[in-house]
C-alpha cells in the first residue's frame, strides 16, 4: 500500500477538525494523537474493546506525518504544581518486549505538554500494545497517572484491486443489470475490526472526481478474513446512462474513525468506467 501521497485517492489526506480532547481540571490518563507538517493536531481515540489504535502507515514514509506521534499530558492548576518535572512512559504487553521513557519536561505554565515520539521508536513496537501513563516527579516523590492502552496496529496490505461483476474493457451496460451490482474489495492482509472502509460512487457526462455524487457507503464493521462487498442498487446507475463513473474506496485506520485523517487505497481502490 502507498502512503508517501497527499492525496485522498493515494496515501494520507487531512482536514481541519474542532474536537478538542483537554478536559480542563482532570488529570487522568495521557492521551495521542500526530500532528502534522501543517501544524493540525490529530486526536486518535481510546475506544473499547480496540483501546487507542495508532497505525503503523503513520511510520512508514507518509511525507506529512514524520516524527508526528504525541503524546501528550494535560496540565491543570489543581493537580500540577510550577516547575514540575513530566515524564511519559510506556511498557509493551506482547512481542516485542519493549519500554519507553521520554525525557522530562518542566511544568512553567498550565498549558498541554506534548511529547514527541520518534518513528524509530515507534516502529519498534509494531503489532504490540502497550501501556502508557505519565509521572509527576516532585520532591523525590513520584506520582503514576491512570493508563492509557495503546496498540501500533501493522499497516494494512492490499492484496488486489476492486472490482464490479459486470464492468468489461472500462463499460458497464446497464440492462444486463436491473437489480443491481457488487462492488468486491478483495480481502486485506491486517485488516483489524476497528477498521471501516467507505465507498464513494460520483459520475458525469465528462467523468473524473469532479461529478455528481450518486452514492455513498461506509462499512462500519469489517471481516478480516474475508472479500467486502457493497451492494449498488440500480437507482444508482440506471439514470445516468452516457456517464462516466468515478469509483473510489478509502480506509479508516485507527478507532473511532478520526474524521480529520483519511487514507486512500491509491489505484487499487479507483474504478472508472462509463455506463452504456
Amino acid at each position: 500500500m502507498n502512503n508517501t501521497a497527499a492525496g485522498v485517492t493515494d496515501g494520507f489526506s487531512e482536514r481541519h477538525f474542532g474536537t478538542n480532547p483537554l478536559r480542563s481540571g482532570l488529570t487522568g490518563a495521557p492521551f495521542v494523537g500526530c500532528e502534522s507538517q501543517s501544524g493540525l493536531f490529530h486526536f486518535i481515540p481510546g475506544l473499547d474493546p480496540w483501546g487507542c489504535v495508532v497505525p503503523m502507515e503513520v511510520f512508514t514514509g507518509a511525507p506529512i506525518f514524520v516524527d508526528s506521534l504525541r503524546v501528550v499530558v494535560a496540565v491543570n492548576d489543581r493537580e500540577f504544581q510550577i516547575g514540575d518535572q513530566v515524564r511519559v512512559q510506556w511498557a509493551a504487553f506482547g512481542g516485542s518486549g519493549g519500554n519507553y521513557q521520554s525525557q522530562p519536561q518542566s511544568v512553567q505554565s498550565f498549558m498541554p505538554l506534548h511529547f514527541v515520539v520518534p518513528d524509530d521508536t515507534a516502529r519498534q513496537f509494531e503489532g504490540d500494545r502497550v501501556e502508557v501513563i505519565f509521572v509527576i516527579e516532585r520532591s523525590g516523590g513520584a506520582i503514576p497517572s491512570a493508563s492509557l492502552l495503546m496498540t501500533f496496529a501493522p499497516a494494512l496490505i492490499q492484496t488486489g484491486p476492486v472490482s464490479i461483476e459486470g464492468v468489461s474493457e472500462g463499460v458497464l451496460e446497464i440492462d444486463p443489470h436491473p437489480d443491481g451490482v457488487v462492488l468486491t474489495i478483495p480481502r486485506i492482509e491486517n485488516l483489524r475490526t476497528n477498521n471501516a472502509i467507505e465507498m464513494l460512487w460520483i459520475s458525469s457526462a465528462n467523468g473524473g472526481q469532479g461529478g455528481a455524487w450518486r452514492d455513498y457507503q461506509r462499512k462500519l464493521t469489517v471481516n478480516p478474513d474475508s472479500p467486502l462487498k457493497f451492494r449498488i442498487e440500480p437507482s444508482v446507475y440506471q439514470k445516468h446512462r452516457g456517464e462516466t463513473v468515478h469509483l473510489r474506496c478509502s480506509l479508516f485506520l485507527g478507532s473511532g474513525m478520526v474524521p480529520g485523517i483519511g487514507y486512500g487505497m491509491g489505484h487499487r481502490g479507483i474504478l472508472e468506467f462509463k455506463l452504456i
